[in-house]
């Protein structure tokens, strides 16, 4: 087994999962159908879950790294020429020739403060695990993975990151995190259970999708029905969000809305990486100082567009 080769303080966040480039519009309302408006701004955005928790990471300074298929389209550049920008690395990405460029229409309304979303991915492979095995794991202090359709993709990798956790006998070398997003309403995210993984991220699309009405239902009917030891955090919109740590103790987290919500796409995932961060860079800090730094953080982005406001860093 490799040991690692750089400082605590060097190994890197990988965040795994999708990248695609959202095309946004921010309206006065949700267009009417068969209606002919204009927008107030447009703009072309990197997106994804995982991608945008690579963004939020490096915003605050933290080493990060994404792993995604990407497409060869001369469009993608524009997501390959923003990460690079914001030095967040993706040197294990895979390039797949002939596939089309994962899009999202987003609409932004401003009466509302509501994102409408439409995704189009018709043929860029998932990752596989030989993908995810060209990542040297002693590089790594944390890894969290986007649940997607390759759920047994994910299993296997999962379980690669176990046995390399196990297999640490030098007393030096730290353990990787494991964090998994359970978001996108489909029923193999609850497959991604598995032994090893130390925190859960629970999106409300989810809960609804296994007919939870309230964030500590979710968390308790999960810890139920997947007992292990591993921590749930469940955000529930702009109701508190509600976890339970791995030794059983609860927790409830207001959130912090602004005054104006001018741009909530993201905020998800922004609570997702600051949580992260939280976690990963604040030597000794607890599940409530991640929870309360998410939500500050995520409060904060949705009074912003995109995430380049200074307040979200």
């Amino acid at each position: 087994m490799a040991t690692s080769q750089c400082s605590e303080r060097g190994r890197k966040i990988l965040c795994v999962g999708l990248c695609n480039i959202d095309i946004i519009q921010t309206c006065d309302t949700y267009p009417e159908e068969d209606s002919d408006q204009r927008c107030h701004n447009s703009r072309w955005q990197r997106g994804g879950n995982a991608s945008n928790n690579c963004t939020v990471l490096a915003n605050l300074g933290a080493p990060c790294e994404l792993l995604a298929s990407f497409s060869d389209s001369p469009t993608f550049q524009f997501a390959r020429d923003d990460l690079a920008r914001r030095k967040i690395e993706f040197g294990h990405c895979v390039s797949h020739p002939g596939a089309e460029v994962p899009l999202s229409t987003v609409w932004l309304s401003l009466a509302t403060g509501t994102r409408t979303i439409v995704h189009s991915n018709p043929n860029l492979p998932e990752l596989t695990v030989e993908d995810f095995a060209q990542c040297e794991l002693s590089d790594y202090r944390w890894i969290h993975f986007e649940g997607r359709r390759n759920t047994t993709a994910i299993v296997r990798m999962i379980e690669r990151i176990d046995h390399w956790n196990k297999a640490i006998v030098d007393g030096h070398t730290p353990k990787i995190t494991i964090s998994v997003e359970l978001e996108k309403p489909r029923a193999s995210n609850l497959d991604l259970l598995v032994a090893g993984i130390d925190y859960v991220f629970v999106g409300k699309d989810f809960g609804r999708f296994l007919h939870y009405d309230s964030a500590r239902a979710v968390v308790l009917g999960i810890k139920r029905s997947h007992p292990g030891h591993y921590a749930v955090i469940c955000p529930w919109g702009s109701s508190d969000t509600v976890a339970v740590d791995a030794e059983g103790r609860w927790f409830s987290q207001c959130t912090y809305p602004p005054a104006a919500i001018r741009d909530s796409l993201g905020a998800g995932d922004t609570f997702v990486a600051g949580c992260i961060f939280k976690l990963a860079h604040d030597t000794g800090a607890t599940l409530a100082e991640a929870l309360e730094f998410g939500s500050r953080l995520a409060g904060a982005k949705l009074a912003h567009f995109g995430f380049d406001a200074s307040s979200v860093r």
